[in-house]
């Protein structure tokens, strides 16, 4: 993208009258770092949303509510009770990228290696879209396809309400990558609720190593109403392949990204579970 001018509204619902008187021409702009991937030089005004006042961790309830310009290092640091988002933000990129990358400009367009959404799948987060009114959805029904879509009218991503953890429920994740500060070879979230030794549900997302994050129904049903142990992990993660169609890449054959994408499942399910066991 060519950047050739920029606007600064003063409140969402001017923001939204911008970008669709803009059209095509327009895009709404925070952190900025997706746009090195974006190798087209079409001259398009940028709308900046950075002075909206949507950079906040709230608590709220059985949520914590986090602002569409919340900067990732932001949520990196953020500690409270019941709280497990800072675990995979402070694997993503670097210190510099996450102070200025957003939440938003994480969920609003997913690039294939993109940590958050598999995150946000997992803890079946909700996402709030200004559409003239506020809209929420459920993470299933909102990365069921590319989320950039929803924005093309010129409507904006608000917050992401993330549940809080309760008793009983673990959060295991686990990113590979090669180098620190490299994309995710493959990336894999979980929550899983206990009820005694036996699982009472799980969700478990998976991506980087396929075309687009997504559930993994096999593998959760391999799960539910199982004793929490390694054995009944490691077969549950045997099932990832009925859902995902591993993909081999950055010299990786196809049966590595299956062979990998396995280890981290059995390796982000033991995670949950010793988490959940520590909060019964």
């Amino acid at each position: 993208m060519k950047l050739c001018e920029f606007l600064r509204p003063a409140s969402l619902p001017a923001a939204r009258d911008n970008l669709r008187e803009l059209g095509p021409k327009g895009m709404a702009l925070a952190g900025g770092t997706a746009l090195h991937f974006m190798q087209d030089h079409t001259p398009v005004t940028a709308v900046d949303i950075t002075h909206l006042g949507l950079s906040y961790i709230r608590p709220d309830g059985d949520f914590y509510r986090i602002g569409a310009t919340t900067p990732l290092a932001d949520i990196q640091r953020y500690r409270a009770p019941r709280w497990a988002m800072h675990e995979i933000c402070r694997r993503i990129a670097t210190h510099q990228i996450r102070n200025i990358s957003t939440l938003g400009g994480n969920v609003c367009r997913v690039f294939p290696w993109a940590d958050l959404p598999v995150v946000l799948l997992a803890m079946n987060a909700r996402m709030v879209v200004y559409t003239g009114h506020d809209q929420e959805l459920g993470a299933d029904e909102y990365f069921k396809t590319q989320p950039a879509k929803r924005y093309l009218k010129g409507d904006l991503l608000r917050e992401v309400k993330v549940p809080a953890l309760r008793s009983h429920h673990g959060f295991g994740s686990v990113k590979v990558v090669r180098t620190a500060a490299a994309f995710s070879m493959v990336t894999i979230a979980c929550v899983l609720e206990l009820d005694g030794q036996n699982i009472k549900s799980a969700r478990v997302a998976a991506g980087s190593a396929i075309p687009f994050p997504r559930r993994l129904p096999s593998v959760e049903a391999a799960l539910t109403g199982k004793e929490a142990r390694a054995g009944v992990f490691q077969e549950a993660a045997a099932q990832a392949g009925h859902d995902a169609p591993w993909r081999g890449r950055e010299g990786m054959s196809t049966d590595y990204s299956r062979h990998l994408a396995e280890v981290s499942i059995l390796d982000a399910l033991e995670r949950a579970a010793s988490f959940a066991r520590e909060r019964t």
